[in-house]
C-alpha cells in the first residue's frame, strides 16, 4: 500500500484539497509592491514637510545672517556678541531637530519595507537628505568661522583625483 494511499489522500485529492482551503486576500496584502511603494511615498511625504523648515532656516546661510543680528542687537542696545550666539545655537538646535528627523525618517523606510531592501529611488531621497543636512552644517560652520574670523582659506583647486 502505498503512502499517499495510507493518509486517505489521492495523487491528483492533494491539489483540490489545498485549493479548496487558500483563498486570495480579501485586502491587499501590507508587502505587496504597491502596499509598500505607498508606504514609502507616506513616509517621504510627511518628512518632506518636516524637512522644509529646516532647509529654508539653511538655504542662504551665510556670515551676512550673523552680522545682520548684531547690528540689529546694537540698535536696540543689545549685546551683540549674545544675539549672534542666541541665533547660532538656534541653528545648531535645528540641525540636531533635522539629524534626528533624518534617523526618524530612515526606521519609517524600512519599517515600511518589511525587513526587504529599499528600493532604490527611497535610498537615494535618503542619502540626498544625508547631504542636504550635511551641506546645512558645513554652511553654518562655515558662516561662524568667516564671522568670527574674516576669511577662509580658499578651498581645494584642480587636483587630479
Amino acid at each position: 500500500m502505498s503512502r499517499t494511499a495510507r493518509r486517505g489522500l489521492a495523487p491528483d485529492a492533494t491539489g483540490r484539497a489545498l485549493s479548496h482551503t487558500v483563498r486570495a486576500p480579501r485586502t491587499r496584502l501590507p508587502w505587496s509592491p504597491a502596499a509598500l511603494e505607498a508606504e514609502l511615498h507616506i513616509a517621504l511625504a510627511a518628512y518632506e514637510e518636516r524637512a522644509a523648515v529646516w532647509r529654508e532656516a539653511f538655504e542662504d546661510l551665510d556670515d551676512d545672517v550673523f552680522a545682520e543680528a548684531a547690528v540689529e542687537a546694537r540698535a536696540f542696545g543689545a549685546d551683540p556678541a549674545a544675539a549672534v550666539d542666541e541665533l547660532v545655537r538656534g541653528l545648531l538646535g535645528q540641525l540636531a531637530d533635522w539629524q534626528q528627523a533624518i534617523g526618524e525618517l530612515g526606521r519609517a523606510l524600512t519599517t515600511a519595507v518589511h525587513g526587504r531592501p529599499l528600493p532604490d529611488w527611497a535610498a537615494d531621497a535618503g542619502r540626498t537628505e544625508d547631504v542636504r543636512w550635511r551641506r546645512a552644517r558645513q554652511a553654518l560652520l562655515e558662516a561662524v568661522a568667516r564671522h568670527h574670523h574674516g576669511h577662509l582659506p580658499a578651498g581645494p583647486g584642480d587636483r587630479p583625483w
